[in-house]
């Protein structure tokens, strides 16, 4: 009778070590287009051989265009045990109709308590993501800082974050990457550097900076952005930037508002690039709640569009904005905006005229 439960036992215990790992997928899907009629954007840069802007459809005789992107991402997460976990990420993000798959990194990480865990893999960082719409995307923009991919090891203690690892961007480049998310009373304040070395004295880059995320009560919240951007430490050129952006909102019952201001110091003669396609912008939104699945905003901007402040590019789009929630994970969008360009350098490019541009994005979650 004893050998018969110490072989149960035994046999129990085995089935418990070696239990079927927990797996779990999640994913978001969102899809947009969008049409302008006559427009003129001179974040889209100019054709070098023309001397041109490469988006002034003023001049073009077919006036009306459209553009589409997708987005599709994928995570898996699995979970062996209460020490050990994985996950991996697959993306499919484009600017067309059928964006191609893409292996977006895994890593597994080994938990020695709710507090301090260790990751080795690929991790991805990103520090002060934009509230406003048009640059929330942290692959292409950010506040603070852009995506910074590295492929190496992470220890996580509390709030602090220490990393370091291969660039993937570069076979000669090697990241480290701090940041200490310190909370108190609903509060967050995350000083962060990132510092990526070229493996030559002045092939290196340094971004640093600030990002609070404030809240009074449940109706107002505010992040608060400060960035440094250096590059060739050791050299004289280009001199350092930096920028400061500040974006409120308000979120009633029944009225909502939110915005975004951002401003840069750049050097005029060779400035570090900053993570925003243009040196200042500023952006309101009122709205309100018409019912709890649908909401209507008026959007107000002002954009330099261009990095060089003595450029005169400026321009106001104004416009209407609905916002439909068909359930938690299931949400939509539609807009309609008029452009209005008024720098005077749209004289000399022919690129006077409003113009204007409608669209819609459908997006959920699983």
């Amino acid at each position: 009778m004893k050998k018969i439960t110490m072989t149960m036992a035994l046999g129990l215990a085995t089935s418990l070590a070696f239990a079927a790992p927990e797996f779990k997928v999640s994913g978001e899907v969102e899809v947009y287009g969008e049409a302008y009629y006559k427009q003129v954007d001179p974040r889209a840069g100019v054709d070098d051989s023309t001397g041109e802007l490469l988006l002034n459809n003023q001049s073009n005789k077919t006036q009306l265009l459209h553009d589409f992107s997708s987005t599709f991402d994928l995570l898996f997460e699995v979970k062996f045990n209460e020490k050990w976990s994985g996950e991996a990420a697959i993306s499919m993000d484009d600017d067309n109709t059928n964006p191609v798959a893409a292996y977006d990194g895994a890593f597994i990480q080994y938990s020695f308590s709710d507090k301090v865990n260790l990751k080795i893999g690929d991790m991805t960082y990103a520090e002060g993501a934009f509230r406003f719409y048009d640059y929330d995307d942290t692959g292409d923009y950010a506040a603070g800082m852009m995506d910074h991919d590295l492929r190496g090891l992470e220890v996580n203690y509390g709030g602090l974050v220490l990393a370091a690892g291969f660039g993937v961007e570069d076979e000669t480049a090697y990241d480290v990457h701090a940041a200490y998310a310190l909370k108190f009373s609903g509060q967050e304040i995350r000083p962060y550097v990132n510092y990526r070395s070229y493996q030559t004295t002045e092939a290196n880059e340094l971004r640093a900076g600030v990002v609070a995320n404030l809240a009074l009560g449940e109706t107002f919240s505010a992040q608060i952005v400060y960035a440094l951007y250096a590059d060739a430490l050791s050299a004289d050129e280009p001199s350092p930037s930096h920028a400061i952006a500040v974006e409120p909102e308000f979120n009633g019952k029944t009225f909502f508002a939110k915005g975004t201001f951002y401003y840069t110091i750049l050097d005029e003669d060779a400035a570090t690039p900053v993570d925003a396609p243009e040196y200042m912008f500023g952006y309101l939104e009122p709205g309100i709640h018409v019912s709890p699945s649908l909401a209507v905003g008026l959007p107000v901007e002002y954009h330099t569009m261009s990095l060089d402040s003595d450029a005169s590019l400026e321009q106001v789009l104004a416009g209407l904005k609905i916002y439909v929630t068909a359930t938690e994970n299931l949400s939509g969008e539609v807009f309609v905006r008029v452009g209005i360009p008024f720098g005077d350098d749209y004289e000399a490019l022919d690129a006077e005229d409003p113009y204007v541009g409608f669209g819609a994005k459908v997006a959920f979650s699983f």
